[in-house]
């Protein structure tokens, strides 16, 4: 593998030379491309640890740091999937919360109603035993002023009777039969 990255790096080195101005002789271009190569190798022979942990460091913390976006990302999808469960149960609560409310109201409305009727009814047997009573007094108080007119009327009538001497005399021989009828009797 290390040969390849070499060849590879060589070969781009004299490539690249190559096309600057291809005056320079192959021996030349063979000793700059050995110079490079050369002075690649010790870097990378001196470097290969501090670098090697760079790299390693630094695939590490974005390995890290995708991993942890990741968890992140699930934490997310979990959460968000938890919302939308308690946002289906409070919507689910509410709709039987609204259904209990227009089921009490209705409770509520008939309850109100009938209690209406009861008090209606109440009320017209009051007023039907409120009117029966006064028209028994009114029916008294008729019978009565009637009763009193009548005797008036009788009591007028009599007088004007009595006025004629020969109604008193019927009045008076009458009255003693009756007491002649008890005196036998």
């Amino acid at each position: 593998m290390k040969g390849i990255l070499f060849t590879s790096l060589f070969l781009f080195t004299l490539a690249f030379a190559a096309e600057e101005g291809g005056h320079h002789s192959p021996l030349e271009l063979f000793w700059k491309g050995f110079n490079i190569l050369l002075f690649l190798g010790i870097v990378y022979w001196f470097g290969r640890g501090p670098i090697g942990e760079a790299f390693n460091n630094f695939w590490k913390s974005l390995t890290q740091s995708v991993d942890e976006s990741e968890r992140e990302l699930q934490r997310a999808k979990e959460e968000l999937q938890k919302a939308k469960e308690e946002l289906e149960k409070a919507k689910v609560r509410a709709d039987e919360s609204i259904a209990l409310a227009k089921e009490s109201a209705q409770a509520e409305i008939e309850e109100a109603k009938r209690h209406a009727q009861e008090v209606a009814e109440r009320v017209k047997e009051k007023a039907r035993e409120t009117v029966e009573v006064e028209l028994k007094k009114a029916k008294e108080e008729l019978a009565l002023y009637g009763m009193q007119k009548a005797e008036e009327i009788a009591v007028s009538m009599l007088e004007d009777a009595f006025k004629n001497p020969d109604v008193q005399r019927k009045y008076i021989e009458k009255q003693l039969k009756v007491l002649q009828e008890k005196e036998n009797a």
